[in-house]
């Protein structure tokens, strides 16, 4: 009996054709992915939002948009707690600007979700934790049990 190296076992595999689509992202991240809910308490709820990854167009926008505010603003003229707010609302922007679907019957729009990445913190870094997961577009969704 002999034995085969690791080598040798993966000289022997069929070798796969890719094709360049193969590679393409934009069509999952362009889609979003659901990112589910929980209330404060760690409660599962119906309720998700759809995010984009970060590198998506909508998002490449907003940080550029963002990025071009903060270049034309004189900071020196300003308070370090008037720099935090300002700061604070631009991760707010940029943030609100990941979620591009929700699951609520109220209507969608970018100043609701702010709101809601304001008013819960630990959520607000969920998406962007989400949105720069790049392979996390690519796995199947999971189910909670």
């Amino acid at each position: 009996m002999t034995t085969k190296t690791k080598d040798e076992t993966k000289a022997e595999a069929p070798i796969k054709n890719f094709e360049l689509s193969d590679f393409f992202t934009l069509p999952a991240i362009q889609k979003g992915k659901k990112l589910p809910l929980t209330l404060p308490d760690g409660t599962e709820t119906p309720h998700y939002l759809v995010v984009t990854s970060s590198d998506a167009a909508v998002a490449r926008r907003k940080l550029l948009e963002l990025t071009r505010e903060g270049r034309d603003r004189d900071e020196s003229k300003l308070s370090t707690d008037e720099v935090f707010e300002i700061t604070q609302a631009g991760t707010i922007k940029y943030r609100a600007a990941l979620v591009i679907g929700w699951s609520f019957d109220a209507p969608f729009s970018a100043d609701a979700v702010a709101e809601l990445l304001t008013n819960n913190p630990g959520l607000s870094q969920d998406v962007e934790t989400l949105a720069s997961n790049r392979s996390r577009f690519f796995a199947a969704d999971s189910t909670t049990s």
